[in-house]
């Protein structure tokens, strides 16, 4: 392998990176306040930890913690010894943490200390062996962060990395309850680190990123390790309030950050107006566009830009569309999802037909995207490869249309999936889980417009024996249902409406939404 390729790899990126801000800081947490010099070490250090407890190249290392500047040392040193990254979402159950193993065939476990427990049951549960590291030191745990970096020395991983070998599991809701792996390989992941720039707007080293995403969410990855990349800073938000957002940003001078639109309606006013947020450079939106009111309590903030960006897991930043807010100011565009970045292709085709069946303008169809950062595939699932990848393209499930002059307008999914606080489930999921119920003999569960969370998820219901929603609140925490995951309203009938074929009608639930 050339040394040209050498250069399409995460783990010549990362060095990249740390090299030329060996003195200056690029991590920033509650307590901790890391250099590229330290970051590089302690990674380092892990990556000769990791091989040492039997992880090598091409293995998948499972993470599953909040963000520190430990997690981001711990992620780096995953992709310096050429393995996979996966990060598992802190909230889930044990049981579902070893499923998620399981299916993924990790060989590590990389925990926050807070998620101990979790992970340890998670562990024995498994059916097999594998090292559990604590990102937390005096856990009574056999390879704590701290052990691993004074044990090993900090000496690169001599593995050599190709550009074309997969480096990220990035999981996604399934409706079974297991959730579907997407796979980039490092080529990928190299080229929506440089998409950054043209995604984000500006990014240099007077960055200064507030991440408040958490490690699970394809959002963590896309959004800071670029931010990194070019040589900002980021820093880090260890569970989201108003007055934490506020103080952060006025402590560190945030420029740029990306809160959803629900937290954005949660920075009221008679909060922000006690802390200085003039800052702010860019404030970034996914996952839902935000109102026009959200965009004015933004701009009485700072005079800052404002981009809406439309992307998923499989797509990464460099296959992206954005709205900024000159679309408004200077083409009256209202929000929306913009127009792709360079280098990247959409087509709305018919949802029923090929990638080849486009659909005028206008017209409401499926989203099909093109660009350098489309995944390889979905884990151990070809046959759903093959289906939503096609020809280079990628089939998003998304509907959407475009005007005369080429801006996308997302209207939602082609199947059931819920957009809860910039949190995304999938209902058939959670009919799946309720169906366990003795009682239900129906479900239909469906997100409903809801102004702070944009929507709130409802759970209609038909039973064949007398349940309350207080028992059926009480039934999904008893079995570990994951609290996002939980409907906030339970509606019951008689028999739920159904279609000419016979499938549930969730339209029709969603017409009626009762207040």
């Amino acid at each position: 392998m050339s040394t040209a390729d050498n250069n399409n790899t995460v783990k010549y990126a990362i060095n990249l990176l740390c090299k030329w801000n060996s003195d200056r800081e690029l991590v920033i947490d509650d307590v901790d306040r890391y250099t590229g010099e330290q970051l590089n070490r302690e990674a380092r250090c892990l990556a000769q930890g990791l091989i040492d407890l039997g992880a090598n190249k091409g293995d998948t290392v499972a993470l599953m913690g909040t963000a520190s500047c430990r997690f981001y040392a711990a992620y780096f040193a995953v992709h310096k010894l050429g393995a996979l990254s996966c990060n598992i979402h802190v909230r889930e159950s044990a049981e579902f943490i070893a499923r998620t193993l399981r299916q993924i065939e990790a060989k590590a476990l990389i925990c926050s200390g807070h998620l101990l427990v979790t992970a340890t049951a998670a562990l024995e549960s498994l059916g097999w062996n594998i090292p559990l590291i604590c990102l937390d030191d005096d856990r009574g745990v056999n390879n704590s962060y701290s052990d691993l970096v004074s044990r090993f020395p900090p000496k690169e991983p001599s593995l050599e990395v190709s550009p074309a070998d997969p480096a990220i599991i990035i999981l996604s809701s399934g409706s079974t309850g297991t959730p579907k792996g997407i796979i980039h390989s490092n080529q990928n992941f190299v080229r929506w680190l440089q998409a950054a720039p043209a995604l984000f707007g500006a990014v240099s080293r007077t960055t200064r990123f507030l991440v408040n995403v958490g490690t699970s969410f394809a959002a963590w990855p896309f959004s800071s390790i670029p931010i990194l990349y070019a040589g900002g800073t980021i820093v880090l938000l260890d569970g989201f309030t108003p007055e934490k957002f506020c103080q952060a940003v006025e402590k560190e001078k945030i420029t740029m950050a990306g809160p959803v639109p629900t937290m954005i309606r949660m920075l009221e006013p008679e909060i922000t107006q006690r802390y200085d947020l003039s800052s702010f450079e860019m404030v970034l939106c996914a996952g839902e566009p935000p109102t026009e009111s959200d965009i004015q309590r933004v701009l009485s903030w700072a005079d800052t830009d404002i981009r809406c960006l439309y992307l998923a897991s499989e797509s990464a930043p460099g296959a992206a569309t954005f709205w900024e807010l000159q679309d408004s100011l200077l083409n009256s565009k209202p929000v929306c999802a913009g127009k792709p970045l360079p280098g990247a292709d959409l087509r709305i085709v018919d949802p029923e037909g090929s990638i080849d069946d486009e659909l005028c303008t206008g017209a409401a169809g499926e989203i099909v995207l093109r660009g350098p950062t489309i995944a390889q595939g979905y884990l151990k699932n070809p046959a759903l490869t093959a289906q939503r990848f096609v020809r280079g393209w990628w089939r998003s499930g998304d509907m959407g249309h475009l005007d005369e002059e080429g801006y996308l307008y997302v209207e939602g999914r082609t199947d059931n999936m819920i957009n809860t606080g910039g949190i995304k489930v999938h209902g058939e999921e959670v009919e799946t889980f309720l169906l366990q119920h003795a009682a239900i003999s129906q479900v239909a569960v469906i997100g409903v417009p809801d102004p702070k969370w944009g929507q709130r998820i409802e759970a209609h219901v038909s039973c064949s024996a007398q349940v309350s929603a207080q028992e059926l609140g009480q039934f999904c925490n008893d079995r570990g249902l994951a609290p996002f995951k939980q409907p906030k309203r339970y509606i019951f009938h008689d028999a739920l409406p159904v279609g000419v074929t016979g499938k549930l009608d969730r339209v029709s639930l969603r017409e009626r939404n009762p207040a």
